[in-house]
């Protein structure tokens, strides 16, 4: 049986196959105990923690403020005095400032993983909510304390639905057609554009794990800008096949013919160089966390020593390694670059993109071949691999970050 014909209990007995046919970008799926005995990662105060550090994507939202939306970071004053009810705390990107909350993806890396956007938890009190909304990416949603209502609305919506004057998007008339009480464990899967609104009882935490769905409009804009630089300077219009008409002042289909051809050749007729572009556009960093190169960088035998002293090395969290095989070469992307091998690399580039922690033993299997070893020295100097001396980070507050109220 492949994977892909295999039932999932996290699909709620769907295989791979199935759920893409009929629910994935289709309708909700809501498995009850979808993660059997599910204990949360985090506790409220280290996630107010996280929420207080730099480049840490969070905010408060606060309803019976008229909906206050406020951002992070947070400092310890800014957990002191809060109300009882009716506030949420949400914080993203956390699998990137925590890798090991990874483990709450994995899950579901039967979709291909450049589609994931992040892990954001959710803590919220009683009656504590976000409104009713809907989003333009596909989210899995894992309950964790407490409990929480979901209803969904099959409504069709758009951008013109929202209540004006907020600081969020907040659907005005939102119609209940499906409602659910989740608890520990049970999992709600939601398409894009599907109405929702979820509601704390009592005090509740949820994960969310987010697939982005880039917009055409950043697509097209981002590959002209970057496909710009392959077209020749001084290469112009031509129409050497240009035939009389009868007025000159007219925009005929000859002429709209050799313009369309022009943009279709530039844009679209090199498939390898599609590839290229949207490898390197979907394996950016967000803004704020690039890796940084290193002041001063390793060399070879310096990487090699330290990997046989058993020097863990791991991907830095925040970067994404993606490959692409094409006739002659192996081609790997990180941060919005891509590496060139040859395919006789082709198991060290799908071991790297694969994994994010790697055995010293095996990469220095890897590094037995000189070009290998320079492109994994050259990674660590990148600061897209980094050895790691197994420190915990402690997120919690330092001060009144206590939640329990």
């Amino acid at each position: 049986m492949t994977k892909s014909n295999k039932p999932m209990k996290v699909l709620g007995g769907l295989t791979i196959e199935e759920f893409f046919r009929d629910y994935w970008q289709k309708k909700p799926l809501f498995v009850k105990n979808a993660f059997q005995d599910f204990v949360d990662p985090m506790s409220p105060d280290e996630i107010a923690g996280l929420s207080c550090e730099e480049g840490v994507p969070s905010r408060f939202v606060f309803e019976e403020r008229n909906w206050e939306l406020k951002c992070g970071p947070f400092a310890d004053k800014d957990f002191a005095n809060l109300p009882e009810k009716k506030w949420v705390l949400l914080v993203n990107d956390v699998e990137k400032f925590m890798p090991q909350m990874r483990v709450l993806s994995d899950p579901f890396n039967f979709i291909p993983e450049w589609r994931m956007d992040d892990l954001q938890v959710s803590y919220a009190v009683d009656q504590g909510t976000v409104g009713a909304h809907w989003d333009d990416y596909d989210v899995f949603l894992i309950q964790g304390m407490g409990k929480k209502k979901w209803q969904i609305s099959y409504d069709e919506v758009s951008e013109n639905d929202f209540v004006t004057g907020l600081p969020i998007r907040l659907i005005e008339k939102f119609n209940v057609h499906e409602e659910w009480i989740v608890e520990p464990g049970d999992l709600l899967y939601l398409p894009p554009r599907i109405g929702h609104f979820g509601v704390a009882i009592g005090e509740s935490m949820t994960w969310s794990v987010g697939f982005r769905a880039p917009k055409h409009r950043e697509m097209i804009h981002d590959f002209v800008e970057d496909i710009i630089q392959f077209t020749g300077a001084d290469e112009r219009y031509s129409d050497a096949d240009l035939l009389p008409r009868e007025f000159s002042t007219e925009l005929n289909d000859d002429d709209i013919d050799r313009v369309m051809k022009v943009i279709q050749e530039g844009l679209s007729n090199n498939r390898d160089l599609v590839a290229d572009w949207f490898g390197r556009f979907m394996s950016e960093c967000k803004e704020g966390q690039e890796p940084e190169t290193l002041d001063e960088e390793f060399s070879t035998d310096e990487v090699q020593v330290l990997l046989e002293d058993g020097a863990d090395i791991e991907r830095v969290p925040t970067v994404s390694l993606y490959f692409r095989e094409t006739v002659d070469e192996v081609v790997m992307y990180a941060n919005g670059e891509c590496f060139a091998l040859d395919k006789k690399h082709t198991k060290l580039v799908q071991f790297l993109c694969e994994n994010r922690q790697y055995s010293p033993g095996k990469m220095l299997q890897f590094m037995k071949d000189e070009v290998a070893a320079e492109f994994v020295v050259d990674l660590v100097n990148q600061g897209i691999l980094a050895f790691f001396d197994g420190d915990d980070h402690d997120h919690e507050c330092d001060g009144d970050c206590d939640h329990d109220h």
